[in-house]
């Protein structure tokens, strides 16, 4: 009570509005307390509803303080940044690489990203692209030999006339504690700071190279390649879930967001868990009385084995419960008349990623895209087997797209997009449903 009564005082002995003094007090994250229900998406911190699309812009940014707080960390402000780019081609599979150098702090570090092409013209503002997080130079576990290739979905984006994009995470930031890669070189990962400052996770991180990407693309990659900057298609899967999750809601120049599989931290709720549960898998071609056998991906994994995924606060959460957001928020950030969402996942494969979690992210996310004007523009595609974006999730995203992004009549895609809406639980499971769903199934 002391310490609070000391910062309180301090507040108003400083002159500054109540509004920044509220943003100020963020409550040390072993002192959060748990609490019941799912955090309120469409309310503001100082109790007021949100009710118009001004009042969204001062929820998403509060939202965005919290998830960077308490979970992933901070994006670095660009304007201490100076980068450069130089393209060049890569002998094995004949596509470009895009090599990213960024100066920051003192310090430059780089990275490259491998750029499939595809054969058909271009549109006249030129091609949309598919960035996939996906190594194109790696090690192959059971021969031990180095393979570099294109990604099967990037190739198929190009027959598509989208360009592909593989985007190798770890030279941004390895996966794992080590915090070392172009990320951590420009800012590096201080261990030791007990405040929780500059100890941002690698979904983070792997977000801050999406942008850079983008970034290049704007200042001259695009107009060399003939590509888009503006019309991106984002997507991952598992971990590499996680990260497109992170940076779709933080960077905002993301047109579709695709995180697949991605399980907690990613796109399912903390607060739920299926394990042990029964669904009719029959409108996927599966079992009439399927049951989750997994468990879910607990709590302490993720604080634990798997912190540095995050940053420093996160670790010293108690529970899931103490959270002061949940990831139907996350999903919600990317909500604009100009984005799209699109929620891949499985379901037989994906116990552990707790797949009707991630459906009521989507579910309880719809209230900002609905206020914003773009209800239809979120998406959720469920597949019956598979811990992937499988080569028909791709054709089903990129018919949407060619509907979305180019006008195309959808009686003349090839997809039924109607499917696209989680059907597998809100229209063939609704009686099983986690008691979390009631305030968003209308009749």
């Amino acid at each position: 009570m002391l310490k609070w009564f000391v910062a309180i005082l301090l507040l108003l002995l400083t002159p500054i509005s109540f509004a920044e003094a509220e943003e100020t007090i963020m409550i040390p994250p072993e002192e959060l307390r748990e609490t019941e229900g799912l955090p309120e998406l469409m309310r503001l911190r100082n109790g007021d509803a949100v009710e118009t699309p001004e009042d969204w812009a001062e929820r998403r940014e509060e939202l965005l303080t919290l998830y960077s707080h308490y979970m992933y960390g901070y994006m670095p402000d660009s304007a201490g940044e100076k980068l450069s780019y130089t393209l060049g081609t890569e002998p094995v599979t004949g596509s470009t690489l895009l090599n990213i150098t960024v100066e920051a702090n003192g310090r430059s570090a780089g990275f490259s990203v491998l750029v499939t092409l595809p054969e058909c013209p271009a549109p006249q503002d030129g091609y949309p692209f598919y960035l996939e997080y996906m190594p194109w130079h790696y090690q192959n576990w059971f021969t031990g030999e180095w393979v570099t290739e294109v990604s099967a979905n990037c190739a198929y984006a190009a027959s598509r006339g989208y360009a592909g994009i593989n985007y190798d995470t770890a030279q941004v930031a390895k996966d794992n504690a080590t915090y070392f890669g172009a990320f951590y070189t420009l800012y590096p990962y201080d261990k030791f700071n007990k405040s929780g400052e500059n100890q941002t996770g690698t979904l983070m991180a792997w977000a801050w190279g999406v942008s850079k990407v983008i970034d290049a693309l704007e200042q001259g990659a695009g107009m060399e390649l003939n590509i888009n900057p503006a019309n991106s298609l984002v997507g991952g899967v598992s971990r590499f879930g996680k990260g497109v999750a992170v940076a779709g809601a933080y960077d905002r120049r993301i047109r579709v967001v695709i995180p697949s599989c991605s399980g907690a931290g990613g796109m399912a709720i903390y607060r739920t868990n299926n394990s042990g549960k029964t669904y009719d898998l029959t409108s996927l071609g599966g079992s009439a009385a399927w049951v989750n056998e997994s468990r879910n991906e607990p709590f302490s994994n993720l604080t634990g084995g798997e912190s540095y995924w995050f940053c420093s606060n996160f670790q010293r959460i108690a529970s899931a419960e103490c959270l002061p957001v949940d990831q139907h928020m996350l999903a919600a950030l990317v909500a604009a008349p100009e984005r799209h969402m699109i929620i891949v996942t499985g379901i037989e494969s994906e116990g552990w990623n707790n797949t009707e979690g991630q459906c009521l992210a989507y579910v309880a996310s719809q209230e900002a895209w609905d206020l914003l004007g773009c209800g239809g523009q979120n998406n959720m595609l469920i597949h019956l087997n598979g811990h992937a974006i499988l080569p028909g999730d791709m054709q089903y995203i990129l018919d949407y797209c060619d509907v979305h992004l180019y006008g195309r009549d959808p009686a003349g895609v090839e997809s039924d997009l109607t499917q696209m809406k989680g059907n597998l639980f809100l229209k063939h499971n609704r009686e099983v449903l986690d008691q979390y769903f009631l305030p968003y199934l209308s009749e």
